[in-house]
């Protein structure tokens, strides 16, 4: 028997219930993708369990997420940082969300904006097999990617972020800003990289999320984590932080979230995914 790579029993079990319901191997593919899997490995795992192949089954996600505080929950209600101080407006335990008051001034906000407008293309996702950069199903975006420490406003941003999160610059991915028009969203899925399609030569597994708002949306455009019943309204300058990695490599799969489609104006955020080691850039 031929093993393909290691999956989680839940999606094992989810494929075959599935295929059995009668949905065709291709609309499971193409769900798959949708949920952040990578294209060649939704294709061999479906092949595989087509042709009765042993699929090599782990058990990180079925035993209960063990929950431990991240640095940042040791530092209060009030966030201090060398600029500004951050407020918290919201927090979470199951899974630990932060919604943060005062993190980018407007300026700096509409500086983040214009400095990408002129660099916008369909967003991406990061194949984990190659490292490289790819457009991804169910994500209707645009996207502006920096380099880390790419110019000093950039630097001044990513700074501060580390400040706040006690995470260093050297463990996050680059900066990225998206920009949400009339409609566009991005649906439901995880930030974690799926099992066995993890570089850890390169950083390792995503464990946290640092999500920037960076303007007022009129109507839609909301984060929504529907396991807990969380919806979070996008409000300038503030953001949202949520963790989900833990030190036995675990992922919480009630960090599950998507943004729903903008029906009147549009959304602009910024993005920095952070690792559980160091990057090499």
């Amino acid at each position: 028997m031929q093993k393909i790579s290691s999956i989680s029993i839940e999606l094992r079990d989810w494929i075959i219930n599935t295929l059995k319901s009668g949905v065709n191997p291709e609309s499971i593919v193409q769900g798959m993708i949708k949920k952040g899997f990578d294209q060649a490995f939704a294709y061999s795992t479906i092949i595989s369990i087509l042709n009765n192949q042993t699929v090599n089954t782990i058990d990180k996600e079925q035993t209960p997420f063990f929950y431990e505080l991240p640095k940042i929950a040791k530092k209060g209600n009030i966030i201090r940082t060398s600029e500004r101080d951050i407020k918290v407006l919201l927090k979470i335990d199951k899974p630990y969300i932060l919604y943060l008051d005062n993190v980018l001034s407007y300026d700096e906000c509409n500086q983040l904006i214009e400095l990408s407008k002129n660099r916008l293309e369909p967003s991406q996702i990061i194949d984990t097999y190659s490292g490289e950069r790819k457009l991804a199903p169910g994500r209707t975006s645009k996207g502006a990617y920096y380099k880390v420490n790419e110019n000093n406003f950039i630097s001044k941003i990513e700074n501060r972020i580390a400040e706040i999160t006690n995470h260093p610059i050297i463990n996050g991915e680059g900066l990225q800003v998206l920009n949400y028009e009339l409609g566009e969203e991005y649906k439901a899925h995880f930030d974690y990289f799926p099992s066995g399609q993890i570089q850890l030569e390169n950083g390792g597994q995503r464990i946290a999320t640092f999500l920037m708002y960076l303007n007022d949306v009129e109507e839609g455009g909301e984060t929504i984590f529907p396991k807990i019943g969380l919806s979070i309204v996008p409000k300038k300058g503030t953001a949202l932080y949520f963790h989900y990695g833990n030190n036995k490599g675990q992922v919480d799969r009630l960090s599950l979230h998507s943004s729903v489609p903008v029906t009147k104006g549009e959304k602009w955020v910024s993005t920095k995914w952070i690792r559980e080691g160091m990057i090499i850039q």
